[in-house]
């Protein structure tokens, strides 16, 4: 088999260079067959004939195709194809497709095409098309695309793309794109993206609209960002310092923009003489009240580190109201009240949680007094550093 198939290339590739002399529009007929190339009904003439309705019981060299062929191996025309090719293994022309392309391995349109195409491993198209295209490994634009693309493994498209890219690993675009990118693992946009991408990271160098996933990276955005790790070069990112009533010490880093960030947060602090760190994670929302004073929203939850190990439960649900006096570019003073939910699973030696509680205006006890749920409201008030 594989020595067909090597055969049915070096062929195609001889032929192609003969007939780049003739036109291979200039004739037409109603039919052809052929089992190898030349052997077939229009024999070693064949690259000079477009045909309405043509049969390779192997591999077949045609001038072109205004209508329907079939192949068992390999289809392959010098020149236009209009309809619909059926192959085992390729679908091979040197020039626009308008029609449809199935194969069991791929698809191959050199020029522009309006197509539909679907193959077991590849479709490529040489320039800019507009269509659909399914593969069960990887489709390949060299321009512009319109349309959609569905791929086991990646997309790839070398232009301007409008529609949707759809892979189970990664989208490439190198270009603007209006649409959607979906990906198992990566989305990759070097242009400006007007609509969204999904998948674990996301890459854009300009974005209008949403970024959905575990790491999102952009140049700019207008939109949101969401994700654990939400980077934009020219967005939202702060240290920020400050205590209050119950972590004496805390240290948050933000990402984002300020519509939408993330929070990574540590802290400090000290109860009956035993030092405690805690660690945390949110979200947040920032909006401008004037050019001086921002008000932000906070919403994160901490968890106590204890010195054994212990697994027992021990978070601090926070919600940070802050109001924000912008003194100059980079800093920021902010104080504000915080809503504070307290879960706290005790030891077994022990009828306190971790955590100094300053007052409650709700408590429970669970579990027989081997936890309890504090509810509080208290104040924050720190320094923001912007970079």
């Amino acid at each position: 088999m594989k020595y067909i198939i090597a055969l049915a290339f070096i062929y195609g590739v001889i032929f192609a260079a003969v007939s780049q002399e003739n036109d291979s529009s200039n004739y037409n007929r109603p039919f052809q067959a052929s089992v190898f190339y030349p052997l077939g009904t229009n024999g070693l003439e064949s690259p000079k004939y477009t045909n309405n309705v043509s049969f390779n019981l192997f591999y077949g060299l045609n001038g072109g195709l205004k209508g329907i062929e079939f192949g068992g191996l390999v289809n392959s025309n010098l020149g236009k194809v209009q309809g619909a090719q059926f192959a085992g293994i390729a679908n091979i022309n040197a020039d626009k497709v308008n029609g449809a392309m199935f194969s069991g391995i791929t698809n191959i349109a050199k020029d522009s095409s309006i197509i539909i195409a679907a193959a077991g491993i590849s479709n490529v198209l040489g320039n800019s098309s507009y269509g659909l295209l399914a593969a069960g490994i990887s489709n390949t634009t060299n321009g512009d695309f319109s349309g959609g693309q569905f791929a086991g493994i990646t997309n790839q498209n070398n232009g301007a793309f409008i529609g949707g890219q759809f892979a189970g690993i990664t989208n490439v675009n190198n270009g603007d794109m209006t649409g959607f990118q979906a990906a198992g693992i990566s989305n990759i946009n070097a242009g400006h993206l007007t609509g969204a991408q999904i998948g674990l990271i996301n890459r854009s160098k300009k974005v209008t609209g949403a970024q959905i996933g575990l790491v999102n990276i952009s140049d700019s955005i207008k939109g949101v960002p969401i994700g654990l790790i939400n980077y934009v070069r020219q967005g939202y990112h702060s240290f920020e310092f400050y205590g209050s009533e119950s972590i004496y010490a805390n240290i948050n880093f933000k990402l984002g923009v300020e519509k939408l960030y993330t929070i990574y947060k540590v802290g400090y602090f000290n109860n009956n003489g035993e030092n405690y760190l805690t660690y945390g994670l949110g979200w947040g929302s920032m909006t401008s009240i004037n050019d001086r004073i921002k008000l932000s929203l906070d919403l994160s939850a901490n968890h106590i580190v204890q010195h054994n190990n212990n697994p027992d439960l021990d978070l601090l649900a926070k919600g940070d109201l802050n109001f924000r006096f912008v003194l100059n570019k980079y800093i920021d003073l902010f104080v504000g009240p915080s809503f504070n939910t307290y879960v706290a699973e005790y030891d077994v030696d022990s009828e306190a949680p971790l955590l100094n509680v300053p007052y409650t205006f709700y408590e429970t006890d669970w579990w027989n007094g081997n936890g309890s749920t504090s509810i509080w409201i208290g104040a924050n008030a720190g320094l923001g550093i912007r970079f």
